[in-house]
């Protein structure tokens, strides 16, 4: 047998090479999930830890202003689109403003809180119009409504016969660690810095978000920043009003938001 006959290389067949290609959609199944389930963990950490900044410097504020707790006004005239008064933070998510930095770092909390990745959950994929190629929004967080809720500069009521919390020592109603400061908001809803739900009404105003394993994070008043597990399906969806109450997860954020 001469040399090039024995150095020759055997090739493929067709056979043996569709069982390479199965093979690697195979481990591609197996390994593609578990490496989107580290990535959105990864994410879900960064998350909390942005909370927890994000409610430090909440609590910062309040002991720098004699118990003052930072205003939430998101009021211009009469339409929730943004505010010419002092706030948290500035900018309307649904235009133009979701990425102009500067709405954020004029903000009250921003000298407490001065960098602007903080307020974007990583998670927190979704553009902000429906124009193709929309950038995502800056912020993906929200105070809620029951803390130092302003109208246009004066103090006021998103729901009568709830007054909300303007310093802190009037977090009675639930304790510190049960009262929510700052949550994700979901796309579908966000626009202002501020996040409501109807008491009497008993409905979601504004929707929280459900990119964390159909569930949520939040900030709260003692500093502490955890993740909810959606009960509900209907809370990870488009529409969280769909169908009849009751409204497990409704229900459960309202007793936390200072309303029972």
């Amino acid at each position: 047998m001469n040399c090039n006959a024995r150095c020759q290389i055997r090739a493929f067949t067709l056979v043996e090479l569709l069982v390479v290609i199965a093979v690697i959609a195979i481990l591609a199944a197996i390994f593609l999930p578990v490496l989107d389930q580290g990535k959105q963990r990864a994410w879900q950490t960064s998350c909390l830890n942005h909370h927890k900044q994000l409610a430090m410097a909440w609590l910062i504020y309040a002991n720098d202003n004699h118990g003052n707790l930072v205003i939430d006004d998101p009021r211009l005239g009469s339409a929730l689109v943004g505010t010419n008064y002092p706030s948290w933070v500035y900018g309307d998510m649904t235009t133009s403003d979701a990425t102009n930095a500067v709405l954020i770092q004029m903000g009250l909390l921003y000298p407490d809180a001065n960098n602007v990745s903080i307020y974007h959950c990583p998670a927190d994929q979704a553009p902000y119009s429906i124009d193709p190629g929309s950038p995502t929004h800056m912020r993906s967080y929200s105070m809620q409504a029951q803390l130092a809720y302003y109208q246009n500069g004066s103090p006021a009521n998103f729901e009568l016969g709830y007054p909300p919390m303007y310093k802190e020592d009037q977090i009675r109603r639930v304790p510190p660690c049960s009262t929510i400061v700052f949550l994700d908001e979901s796309p579908d809803t966000i626009n202002d810095g501020f996040f409501a739900v109807w008491v009497v009404a008993n409905q979601w105003a504004d929707f929280p978000a459900y990119w964390h394993g159909d569930g949520c994070n939040f900030s709260f008043a003692d500093g502490h920043a955890e993740h909810w597990r959606w009960q509900d399906p209907r809370t990870a969806s488009s529409n969280p009003n769909s169908g009849s109450p009751p409204y497990p997860d409704l229900i459960r954020m309202q007793a936390d938001l200072g309303y029972q």
